[in-house]
């Protein structure tokens, strides 16, 4: 087993210091981005991919509120297990999530294909946790972009990432980068944040090196979802509400916009996280009765309770969601760019 170790004691002691001192503002700012960011997201489903309906972008993808979201998001997920702020797909059900993104990153290391003294490119790095144990699985030079500056100031403080690869940046912008400076590029659920699916690939071939490879993970539409059932549709409001994803797309649009930026599809599948979020649920239900009765006694402000709730309130939701096959957080791709 890898040493790497993303998520520490001294990491969950931060991020509950974090929201025990988080101001007024910062909390408005969060409750409000629910209903800023979540309310007539764009769907695209297999019924709009077989009629021939063009992919519709998260246009909010580069907003403030979205930054606010994060600023907090990342401070409750580091209290729980995916300080990383991606949920795995089930590797092994016996292990952690801490664990099964271990194991997870590894298939990632070998999709990327990467060798010692070569560079990559993780889209929406967050802290950096992901590209740290990515260098130590590849030996390959870490570099990353992140919208939130919060999670890249942690990363500049982690001694082992190059601290000048790191930089706050929208992959909905052009990328600062030369044309051909990366073996591979990655990016693990932040995609649906995409506000123009072809010009954000396009992107990514541009400063591919030819041969090398793009790896995504993110939320995928399944053939059974159907937007006019109301059952499906609040199951799946919910889960982005839990999970907070922006646009949801039927997986085939995924394909698409690698072949449409010129990529090869080397594999293209989705993977189940059921039994992942319920380990992870059940830890958020411990936290939640312990910082109510707290909240009760007046030891902790109202506030830090009823964020945790907010976060929580949809999680059985999700679970539901996934066993009836309507959406996955985990589609997979791999797109070669021709050598």
């Amino acid at each position: 087993m890898t040493k790497h170790k993303p998520t520490t004691l001294k990491d969950r002691l931060g991020a509950l210091w974090g929201l025990l001192r988080i101001s007024d503002d910062d909390y408005n700012a969060y409750m409000r981005s629910y209903d800023e960011l979540f309310v007539d997201s764009p769907e695209n489903t297999k019924a709009d991919y077989e009629a021939g309906v063009a992919v519709r972008g998260y246009p909010q993808g580069s907003s403030n509120e979205l930054t606010e979201l994060y600023k907090v998001i990342h401070l409750l997920c580091t209290l729980g297990s995916v300080e990383k702020m991606y949920m795995p797909p089930t590797i092994d059900p016996s292990q952690s999530v801490l664990q099964n993104q271990i194991l997870f990153e590894r298939i990632v290391a070998k999709d990327l294909q990467l060798s010692k003294g070569e560079k990559f490119l993780d889209l929406g790095c967050g802290c950096g946790a992901i590209a740290e144990h990515m260098a130590e699985l590849t030996g390959a030079t870490p570099y990353g972009v992140n919208l939130d500056r919060s999670q890249i100031e942690k990363a500049w403080r982690n001694p082992n990432l190059p601290r000048n690869n790191f930089a706050f940046g929208d992959f909905n912008k052009p990328l600062e980068f030369e044309d051909a400076s990366f073996d591979a590029i990655y990016a693990i659920q932040p995609m649906t944040y995409v506000s123009d699916h072809e010009f954000t690939f396009a992107e990514a071939f541009r400063v591919l090196k030819p041969g090398g490879r793009f790896v995504i993970n993110d939320v995928a539409a399944l053939d059974a979802y159907d937007r006019d059932n109301e059952h499906q549709r609040t199951l799946i409001q919910h889960t982005r509400e839990l999970t907070v994803f922006g646009g949801f797309w039927y997986y085939k649009y995924w394909d698409d916009a690698y072949r449409q930026a010129g990529f090869e599809l080397v594999s293209s599948v989705g993977r189940p996280a059921v039994e992942v979020i319920k380990k992870e649920v059940a830890l958020f239900d411990k936290y939640e009765a312990a910082f109510r009765f707290l909240a009760k006694l007046h030891l902790i402000p109202k506030k830090t309770d009823t964020l945790l709730q907010r976060m929580n309130k949809n999680s059985q939701s999700y679970i539901q969601a996934e066993e009836e096959e309507l959406l996955t957080l985990n589609w997979h791709c791999v797109g070669q760019k021709p050598a």
